[in-house]
């Protein structure tokens, strides 16, 4: 007589909500990387996180939203960096190019959930993106705007002008994440400064170009 299958069941591991969350982030951006964001199903993320499908869906309604959170984990992290950069004082143009910089060393860092973003994602989960890009892009504007009012930057409208930067800098790198080739940093960075100093009204932008 054949004996029934038994399942084996899946051991239970207790886990706070936070560190549980964390595993289906981490398994997600294993999954996505792998499979790629529009082949990835719920059930993959599961067995890669080693949860059932209903646990994921009490952290997160769908994938995209496991997707917009990963986002918001790398832009929490530049938006630290950023309030970091910010408080040590108000040295105009050198807090604008250690903000340009950080922020092109972070994108390159994490080429690799870039590409799930913009490569693979839908509209749902680039909206969900696009609402955590912009506590960064808001941060940067309003030193902008204040050190334009102190007449440190000479622009029209200090506000555009560096969300006209940002965006440029962003889509840059967006580009050549995308190409999957090597990327030369220093050369990306050179470009994005002079950029922003000749957005922003850096008359001495010769000089300062010679010194770097």
């Amino acid at each position: 007589m054949t004996r029934p299958t038994v399942r084996k069941r899946r051991k239970r591991v207790v886990k706070s909500p936070e560190e549980r969350r964390a595993d289906i982030l981490r398994a997600s951006r294993e999954v996505f990387e792998t499979i790629g964001f529009a082949d990835a199903k719920i059930v993959d993320i599961a067995e890669a996180a080693d949860i059932g499908k209903g646990t994921f869906y009490a952290y997160f309604e769908t994938k995209d939203h496991a997707l917009g959170a990963l986002w918001e984990e790398y832009v929490d992290a530049f938006v630290a960096t950023t309030e970091e950069i910010l408080a040590k004082g108000e040295a105009w143009w050198p807090t604008i190019d250690e903000l340009l910089i950080t922020l092109i060393e972070h994108a390159v860092d994490n080429a690799g959930l870039h590409r799930i973003v913009y490569g693979s994602a839908n509209a749902k989960a680039l909206e969900l993106c696009k609402e955590s890009n912009a506590r960064v892009v808001d941060l940067m504007c309003d030193f902008v705007s204040r050190g334009a009012t102190a007449g440190a930057f000479r622009c029209h409208n200090p506000d555009w002008a560096f969300r006209m930067v940002y965006h440029a800098a962003d889509g840059l790198l967006d580009d050549l994440i995308a190409r999957r080739t090597p990327i030369d940093t220093a050369e990306v960075t050179r470009s994005v400064l002079e950029l922003a100093h000749r957005t922003l009204g850096d008359h001495d932008l010769r000089e300062k170009a010679g010194d770097r």
